[in-house]
């Protein structure tokens, strides 16, 4: 309660070691905060942090040996991925040719204070409506789901090929520019959409570079079923993302 007393409602809660939002809930008062206590599991360690109303931002890619910053890239979730879970809703993401400057700015701050080399590295921070950016986690891998693929449709390289190269070589690389957007747009099999599997390949197979359907183990998060979209126009893909989504009334 000391916590909560000097940060307010809501809070949330995550498992110490877990993926994906799994277990994840924003507590907005007492009776939940008890709820909580009297339903969480015995084996299960939880933290708690400051709710932060805000949309995930990443920033992802490769620091050499020496702590210098090979390779950038950024992803933009549309939705909290928090609400997807516990809502079983569908998702999307986008990777952007471009890191915005703030991101970066914060990105790299993070990677000196942990003294990051030779490695690949995963940065999740809130981007708020006013602007902010607020540090969320820091993870020492490469990003999850189908991100380290939408690295490579951006870029136009093989990200991995890249890190064997920079640790086996101690091969600087690049530059690596960004060339495209790359969106990822999933499905939820419970869901009722008003366009079909066959209508989306129809209307938007100039952009698909991969779809297919989720293991069961990821879909809470991840969806039942998911596209892989790129282009040069961003407008054209986030139309294809909303033309995916889209439900029937």
């Amino acid at each position: 309660m000391t916590f909560i007393r000097r940060v307010g409602y809501p809070v949330v809660v995550k498992p110490d070691s877990g993926s994906g939002a799994s277990n994840t809930f924003k507590i907005s008062n007492a009776r939940e905060l008890d709820q909580f206590f009297r339903d969480k599991p015995e084996d299960v360690t939880f933290v708690m942090e400051q709710f932060i109303e805000g949309l995930v931002v990443t920033f992802d890619g490769l620091v050499n040996r020496d702590g210098e910053v090979v390779l950038a890239a950024s992803h933009r979730y549309d939705q909290s991925i928090m609400e997807v879970v516990n809502k079983d809703r569908h998702m999307s993401y986008t990777c952007f040719p471009k890191v915005r400057r703030a991101i970066e700015e914060a990105g790299r701050k993070i990677l000196k204070a942990f003294d990051v080399r030779e490695r690949f590295f995963h940065i999740e921070l809130f981007e708020t409506k006013d602007d902010r950016v607020i540090a969320l986690e820091v993870n020492m891998r490469p990003p999850g789901a189908w991100m380290t693929d939408a690295i490579n449709y951006t870029f136009d390289i093989d990200v991995y090929a890249a890190w064997a190269d920079m640790v086996v070589k101690d091969a600087t690389g690049g530059p690596y520019e960004g060339k495209y957007f790359t969106a990822y747009a999933s499905r939820k099999q419970h869901l009722h959409y008003l366009h079909s599997h066959e209508d989306v390949l129809a209307a938007h197979r100039d952009k698909i570079v991969h779809h297919q359907p989720i293991e069961e183990v990821f879909s809470r998060a991840m969806g039942n079923y998911a596209y892989q979209m790129r282009s040069k126009d961003e407008a054209a893909l986030r139309a294809a993302v909303a033309y995916i989504h889209a439900e029937k009334a």
